[in-house]
């Protein structure tokens, strides 16, 4: 085996991992624990989080990085004062600033150079530019990206307009201009440092569509009854089609001038690993090079097998969403998809949702409570949570309303031999074969994932079917050593010189 030394790089710090960044920091921690474990040296770097004043505690310092105490074991270097704030939705009002930044690219060069970093394996871009990938090559470096979101192609990161509607055509950039609020990036870097006694910042989110409402009988309301047959703008169905590559690679402003920057860094990557065979689509539709684009699906920590949990004829289906919600990810779009059941089936479902965020539909999951067999609504949990909260329902949700690269709570009901229902939109279908494992319906419509729903309560033996068909992907261990073989595969084929 070649023994390396694999920088990881994320905005947020190694140790705080998906308490504070979701799955993706949870996914790099679990990834640089495994590959320590085989033996490799193996550091971590963030950037766009920290911020110190300078010395006469006026301003900002200058741009530096550190190293600091090591965890578990695992090296930890942090960019202090990057120029680039991170999240990037902070950092929306000044995108254009993510193709290059000399001072940053300088700093980025040394770490590389001087922890001596054989592999420099980025898990996003937010907080630093485009051009740090060129840097680490320069510095004799082999670079992976790995694409966990849309940050790359979208500054917002979801590729939604407005947060709401999927961006299928963003104009050479032209509708990026009004897409989100902007802050002031500068009292946030200084509020930071502890120069500025204020708030985090904060940006209201956009409304959601109404909330049905029901008679008491189960049948719609007067009002929803109009929302129905009127339709509404965040109720159309979206299909898992990449953006047209002609009107994704054009550029008239800034923007787009930044998309063409990432795409190009990207394709100047050795190898970009895709969590899908839709993010692979994506990326290449946005204009990065083919040949470096492979699909690489992740894996998750091995877990016990629940066994499916008996149910009668008309017993309570008992549903679960596990995980961050937000708007994204498809939970209220699934409490209305209930909705558009006959009452009779409808009083039959049970619906439990965990995880930071889901208490923040509870005024729309309370108006379809009278109508169920039973509601549980819970925020945060933790891994060892997992067990209680899973044992004893028959199906998992993921009902993303948008094209989500790979959702790691699909691999978590898998890996615990439960079937999924899940919308047909970015990395989803490939984990769900409909009908064998799981049931698909089509991305943010209501109408079918009731019908799938439906077909859960009705057909007979389904269920057994795809708890029968369920099968863990890969874990993490299994997926660490095909990553670690990607870079044997780039370091042999051109050594580090």
């Amino acid at each position: 085996m070649l023994f390396m030394r694999i920088l990881h790089v994320n905005f947020v710090p190694l140790v705080e991992g998906p308490a504070r960044a979701g799955g993706v920091a949870g996914y790099m921690q679990n990834l640089a624990l495994c590959q320590r474990d085989l033996g490799h040296t193996v550091g971590a770097l963030s950037s766009g989080d920290g911020y110190k004043p300078d010395l006469q505690g006026r301003g900002l310092g200058r741009v530096h990085w550190r190293q600091i105490e090591p965890w578990r074991g695992i090296d930890r270097l942090r960019i202090v004062n990057s120029p680039i704030l991170a999240p990037a939705l902070w950092q929306f009002g000044r995108a254009e600033a993510d193709g290059a930044d000399p001072a940053l690219e300088g700093i980025f060069s040394e770490i590389v150079t001087q922890w001596r970093a054989d592999v420099v394996h980025f898990h996003t871009l937010e907080g630093l530019t485009a051009s740090c990938i060129q840097a680490a090559k320069n510095a004799g470096s082999r670079v992976v990206m790995s694409l966990h979101n849309h940050h790359a192609f979208c500054p917002q990161v979801y590729l939604m307009r407005g947060r709401r509607i999927p961006c299928v055509d963003y104009e050479g950039g032209r509708a990026c201009v009004e897409c989100e609020q902007s802050i002031d990036i500068k009292s946030e870097q200084f509020r930071r440092a502890g120069l500025m006694e204020t708030s985090p910042p904060s940006i209201e989110p956009p409304p959601l569509a109404p909330i049905m409402r029901f008679e008491e009988d189960g049948s719609f309301s007067a009002e929803t009854q109009v929302l129905i047959e009127q339709s509404h703008a965040l109720w159309q169905p979206l299909d898992n089609v990449p953006p047209d590559s002609d009107l994704a690679r054009e550029s008239h402003n800034g923007y787009g001038d930044r998309r063409r920057a990432m795409a190009g860094a990207l394709s100047e990557c050795d190898r970009v690993l895709a969590v899908s065979e839709f993010v692979r689509s994506l990326a290449v539709s946005m204009g990065v090079r083919e040949s470096q684009v492979v699909v690489q699906p992740i894996g998750t920590l091995p877990c016990e097998r629940l066994a499916m949990p008996k149910r009668g004829e008309h017993d309570p289906l008992r549903v679960v969403f596990l995980g961050f919600n937000n708007y994204y990810k498809g939970l209220a779009m699934f409490v209305d998809a209930i909705g558009f059941l006959p009452a009779a089936l409808r009083s039959r479902v049970h619906l439990s949702a965990f995880g930071p965020g889901c208490p923040s539909i509870r005024e729309r999951a309370e108006a379809i409570r009278p109508g169920l067999a039973g509601l549980e609504m819970g925020g945060p949990y933790s891994r060892e949570d997992l067990p209680d909260l899973l044992r004893d329902r028959h199906i998992g949700i993921v009902p993303s309303v948008w094209w989500d690269n790979g959702p790691q709570t699909l691999m978590e009901f898998q890996a615990r031999g439960i079937p999924v229902l899940g919308a047909d939109l970015g990395g989803i279908p490939d984990r769900i074969e409909h009908g064998v494992n799981g049931l698909l319906f089509r991305g943010n419509d209501r109408r079918d994932a009731a019908e799938q729903l439906k077909r859960l309560l009705t057909e007979r033996g389904l269920l057994g079917r795809l708890w029968g068909g369920t099968e863990p992907g890969p874990t993490i261990a299994e997926h660490s050593a095909e990553v670690v073989g990607v870079y044997e595969e780039l370091l042999e084929s051109s050594p580090r010189s």
